[in-house]
């Protein structure tokens, strides 16, 4: 993976809100959205996110342009719903005429009681009916992604607790995922996952998160696999270290999530990044980071 650099101003930030979990699609409209999870900094990060996080609309002209506030997708609601509390890790997709977005979401903002679920519609900007009803996972399940598997089935990743990988297969969203492998990786822990297929392979672009397969704690690292279902190491993925148009560098304490957006023959790999807090893990300022990239 070879990257370009960064444009400035591009990508999505918005002041007062942790901005993490960026999902970006080309409309029909010729726009540009991103899907990403938002919550108030005074609430704090990460642990805000648990009883605060929304997922919000963004637009752009470009793929890497600077992406501008729409509105709020989905947001707590009334009731015991799965998702009632919070909203998180969005995932979007276009699966026959409809607009697909896959994400988290808890009753009571407990990590244990974390669930996947989805929303559609027809028009990606309004329209939105949220299922009521989780998918049927193991517990605390978290980082969906999704991809056909090339015979008309979807399949669905995602990671426990433990960050432990599995997949499951359906013939539809809406239908009951069946497991096909809930191990995906034993050598270390994998999370925040996205799929895509190449020359009949599948590869998988995630989070090395103790450095076990790329020597960089929570780097990027790229598996492929030929069934989906196992994956084997195949390179290194993106780090820390960014370079803009301008000429400035920065190096972040944090870069998650990553989603790559495919616009004719060019790819955008989409990112969360922070800087400036106390560690690598808590506080600063986050935003959703766009950049072109080169490879597969």
């Amino acid at each position: 993976m070879t990257f370009y650099k960064v444009k400035n101003n591009s990508g999505f930030k918005m002041d007062g809100y942790f901005i993490w979990c960026g999902s970006a699609i080309k409309g029909d409209n010729g726009k540009y959205y991103l899907f990403a999870s938002r919550w108030p900094e005074e609430t704090g990060f990460p642990d805000g996110y648990m009883t605060n996080s929304e997922i919000a609309l963004a637009s752009a002209d470009k793929p890497d342009g600077e992406y501008k506030f729409e509105k709020v997708i989905i947001a707590k609601r009334e009731g015991n719903f799965w998702d009632s509390m919070m909203a998180h890790n969005p995932f979007i997709t276009k699966i026959g005429n409809k607009y697909v977005l896959f994400y988290i979401g808890s009753s009571d903002g407990r990590g244990e009681t974390r669930k996947i679920g989805y929303a559609y519609s027809e028009n990606i900007e309004d329209g939105w009916i949220r299922s009521d009803e989780s998918i049927e996972l193991p517990d605390n399940a978290n980082n969906p992604a999704v991809i056909d598997d090339g015979n008309g089935n979807v399949l669905l990743y995602f990671r426990d607790g433990r960050l432990k990988v599995s997949v499951g297969c359906a013939k539809s969203y809406d239908r009951k995922f069946e497991i096909l492998n809930d191990n995906l990786f034993d050598k270390g822990k994998i999370e925040d996952m996205f799929l895509f297929k190449k020359d009949g392979k599948f590869f998988m672009v995630c989070e090395d998160a103790e450095g076990v397969y790329t020597g960089l704690s929570k780097g990027g690292v790229i598996f492929s696999s030929s069934d989906g279902i196992n994956f084997e190491f195949d390179s290194k993925g993106y780090g820390y270290d960014i370079e803009y148009e301008n000429g400035d560098k920065l190096t972040l304490q944090r870069r998650e999530r990553p989603f790559i957006l495919f616009n004719g023959d060019k790819k955008y790999l989409f990112t969360s990044a922070k800087i400036g807090g106390e560690d690598i893990l808590t506080g600063g300022k986050t935003w959703n980071m766009v950049q072109e990239i080169k490879g597969f």
